[in-house]
C-alpha cells in the first residue's frame, strides 16, 4: 500500500520573543501551538498514515510550561492516522534527566513513538511495514552526528526503512563551527536507506516545491520565527508508493509573516511606493523592519512619518531603523546661518561633496544644540 508521511520539525514551542511587545510576543508565542494544530488538520486531510517531528517540538528543555507541553500532547491526539513519530532535537535534547520529555510522554497517547534511542523502531504494531532509524540527539551541541550507528545496521528491503536525523545540513544551513551534529548529502546517499527525514534547518530542502525521487528531506519550522525566515512556514507530504517512488509535495503552514526591507528615498513617490509594496501581502498578520536612507527635502523628510502611521495601522508590527536625513542645500544654509558667519562659509565649500556636507552640518547642528 501506499504511505503517506507528513514531516515537519523545529517548532520550538516555548520561544520567547524576546525584544516584541507583550501583545505581539503573546500572539508568536501561541503562534507555535496554532501552527502544529493546523498541521494535524492538514495531516488528516490530505489522509496521512505517520505524523513525523524531526526535532526541537520544543524549544529548550528547562522553563517549558507544563500548560504548554500539554497543550501540544492534547494537539497531537488529534491526529486521525496510524501513529506520531517524535525525536529529540539539540534544543529539546534527551539526556535521561529531562523533565521536559517525562511530563510530555505521561500526558502522550499511545499513538506517539518516542524515539530517543539509537536502535530501529518498528511500526509493525501499527499496520505499517516500516522501519524508522533515528538519530536523536542527547545534548545541544555536537561536532558529529548521530547517524554512525545507522551504517552499522543491515536494512530488509522488503520493508520501508526511513532515517531521522536532526542536525545542520552541509551546504543548506550554517554550521561554521561545527557544532550542530553535521550531516552532508553524500554521506546520507551512501546509507542504503530509502527516505531521510531531517530537523534543524528552517529552511526547506529540496526548495521545490513538488519534487520526485527526492531521498532527503528538511521541512524547516512551520511557524516563522525571525526576520531571517524568508518563507511562510513548510513542511512536507510525502508519499511513498508500493514499489518506493517518491514524490514530495511541500506545504505552506504558517500564520505569521516577517519582512526586513531596506529602501532609497529621493521623493515622496518612493514613500508612497514603499507603503504599497509593505502592505499588499498578509499585511495584518506581518511584523516588518524597515530601513530607510537617503537625503531628502524637509517636505518629504516630514511626510515620511504620515507613512509610516498608515503602515503601522495595516500591519502586526512595524521597526524602524530610520537613516534618512533632510538634503542640505545652499538655500537651507542660508536660511539657517547668519551672512558670513563661519558656519556659512565652512558648508557653502563643502557643497560638491553631499556626504561631507551632511557630517558637517550634522556635527555644527549638534554643537549649536549643546550650547
Amino acid at each position: 500500500m501506499d504511505i503517506k508521511i507528513f514531516h515537519t520539525a523545529d517548532l520550538h514551542i516555548g520561544m520567547k520573543f524576546k525584544g516584541y511587545p507583550d501583545e505581539v510576543r503573546t500572539l508568536l508565542q501561541d503562534g507555535r501551538i496554532n501552527a502544529l494544530n493546523n498541521m494535524i488538520n492538514l495531516a488528516n486531510k490530505e489522509e496521512a498514515n505517520i505524523f513525523v517531528i524531526g526535532g526541537d517540538l520544543f524549544d529548550r528543555i528547562k522553563g517549558i510550561d507544563k500548560r504548554s507541553i500539554i497543550k501540544a500532547a492534547q494537539s497531537l491526539e488529534g491526529f486521525k492516522g496510524e501513529c506520531i513519530i517524535i525525536m529529540p532535537g539539540n534544543h529539546d535534547y534527551d539526556n535521561d534527566v529531562v523533565d521536559l520529555w517525562d511530563t510530555f510522554n505521561k500526558t502522550a497517547s499511545d499513538k506517539i513513538i518516542y524515539i530517543n534511542e539509537e536502535k530501529p523502531y518498528s511500526l509493525k504494531d501499527y499496520g505499517l511495514d516500516v522501519v524508522v532509524y533515528p538519530a536523536p540527539c542527547h545534548q545541544k551541541h555536537s561536532a558529529t552526528n548521530n547517524i554512525q550507528w545507522i551504517k552499522e545496521e543491515r536494512f530488509d528491503e522488503s520493508q520501508l526503512n526511513i532515517g531521522i536525523a536532526h542536525g545542520a545540513l552541509t551546504g543548506i544551513s550554517p554550521d561554521m563551527d561545527n557544532n550542530y551534529y553535521n550531516m552532508n548529502m553524500d554521506e546520507l546517499n551512501s546509507i542504503p536507506l530509502d527516505l531521510w527525514l531531517l530537523g534543524h534547518t528552517h529552511i526547506n530542502y529540496p526548495l521545490q516545491s513538488e519534487v520526485y525521487g527526492e531521498k532527503i528531506y528538511n521541512p524547516g519550522t512551520p511557524e516563522p520565527d525571525g526576520l531571517d525566515c524568508k518563507h511562510g512556514g513548510h513542511a512536507w507530504l510525502i508519499n511513498v508508493s508500493e514499489n518506493k517512488k517518491i514524490k514530495g509535495k511541500g506545504l505552506i503552514t504558517g500564520t505569521y509573516r516577517f519582512k526586513d526591507k531596506s529602501y532609497v528615498i529621493k521623493d515622496m513617490d518612493d514613500l508612497d511606493k514603499l507603503y504599497k509594496d509593505l502592505v499588499e501581502d498578509r499585511p495584518k498578520n506581518t511584523i516588518i523592519r524597515i530601513n530607510l536612507s537617503g537625503r531628502v527635502s524637509k517636505e518629504v523628510y516630514d511626510y515620511r512619518q504620515d507613512i509610516y502611521k498608515a503602515i503601522e495601522k495595516e500591519v502586526l508590527y512595524l521597526i524602524i531603523e530610520d537613516n534618512l536625513g533632510i538634503q542640505i542645500t545652499a538655500d537651507k544654509i542660508h536660511q539657517e546661518f547668519s551672512e558670513g558667519s563661519f558656519p556659512q562659509k565652512f558648508l557653502l565649500s563643502l557643497s560638491e561633496d553631499e556626504d561631507a556636507l551632511q557630517r558637517a552640518y550634522e556635527l555644527i547642528m549638534e554643537v549649536r544644540n549643546d550650547n
